[in-house]
């Protein structure tokens, strides 16, 4: 690896690194400190719910804006040049894979559904059925909002102007 390649690894992993620190700050802010600040501990769970979904519907939307900006070279009709693709490359590192990927937790949320197990079954099937469904909507609903989604078509390319 060049050394230009290296200091581009070691750029974004310090840029994920940054990201992922606020992120888990503030999932720790909104799922800890608030509900014993309001001495309700119980919120924790749905405060956890909340974290998860509000977190998928941003990183939705960035995914859609990053994902725009790199196949269509353009975000809402405003042509990239060739040296924003860069700057993608770091914004995506810091807020998708740094700052929402701190922010929203996978382990937390199995954690606190084990947990939450032994003191309301129900409470916790309904929060961790929620989270699970609504979570990858709300990430759907961020692409599509960000205008970005579908950037590609799924599926295979269609095969035009090849004539058997």
């Amino acid at each position: 690896m060049s050394a230009h390649g290296t200091f581009r690894t070691w750029k974004r992993l310090a840029l994920v690194a940054l990201g992922g620190a606020l992120g888990a700050a503030l999932r720790f802010v909104v799922t800890v400190a608030l509900p014993d600040a309001a001495h309700e501990p119980w919120l924790a769970a749905p405060a956890l719910l909340a974290v998860n979904l509000s977190g998928a519907l941003v990183a939705g939307f960035l995914r859609g804006i990053f994902e725009q900006a790199q196949t269509r070279g353009s975000v809402g009709g405003r042509e990239i040049h060739r040296e924003v693709h860069r700057d993608i490359e770091w914004a995506e590192a810091f807020f998708l894979v740094g700052l929402c990927g701190g922010y929203t937790s996978y382990s937390a949320f199995v954690a606190g559904a084990v947990e939450g197990w032994h003191a309301s079954p129900v409470l916790t099937a309904s929060l961790t059925i929620a989270t699970l469904v609504f979570a990858p909507l709300a990430a759907l609903v961020g692409m599509h909002v960000s205008g970005g989604y579908p950037a590609r078509p799924v599926g295979p390319k269609p095969d035009v102007g090849h004539k058997p």
